[in-house]
């Protein structure tokens, strides 16, 4: 994969930062442009990438976090096994946007594989587990953007479109 920063352990925006952590502890990951960067609505994102955590970093069974210093992110959007979560700060609007490997409706009497993924409860971002060793890679999604000519609500539907 081509990575744009590699073993970094937060990741700037204009009004606040991404980490991932255990506790006070901070993991580093990596960033990649998100695969999923096209236009919305004539919007084209400069600030769209792919948090990449690798998994030999983690230790099985422990609660880690995806998160944004800031906090405030609340439900945006869904899809097929995806999640975002957004805040609009200033005028920027920022999101962070989660895959569930175990999100399956016709598979819920399976027992879950690879990680656990959840909204925080504090609102900073995701809470996950790392269940065994089947994944190499969790993958967060986060961007942002500035809002200049339409509504708060309406750039974070762009992020949404890009998070899920």
């Amino acid at each position: 994969m081509r990575y744009l920063y590699e073993n970094i352990f937060s990741l700037l925006c204009p009004v606040g930062e991404f980490t991932v952590c255990h506790g006070s502890q901070k993991i580093p990951f990596c960033i990649r442009k998100n695969d999923y960067n096209v236009p919305y609505d004539n919007i084209e994102a400069e600030t769209n990438y792919a948090l990449d955590i690798d998994t030999t970093v983690l230790e099985v069974g422990k609660q880690y976090n995806a998160v944004f210093s800031e906090g405030g992110l609340n439900y945006c959007g869904a899809d097929e096994h995806t999640e975002s979560i957004t805040n609009t700060i200033g005028n920027w609007s920022v999101g962070i946007g989660s895959y569930d490997m175990n999100d399956d409706y016709f598979h819920q009497d399976e027992p879950h594989k690879g990680y656990d993924v959840w909204r925080s409860e504090d609102n900073l971002g995701f809470s996950f587990v790392l269940l065994d060793r089947t994944v190499e890679i969790i993958t967060f999604r986060v961007a942002w953007i500035e809002n200049k000519d339409i509504s708060n609500v309406d750039y974070e539907s762009v992020l949404d479109f890009w998070l899920t």
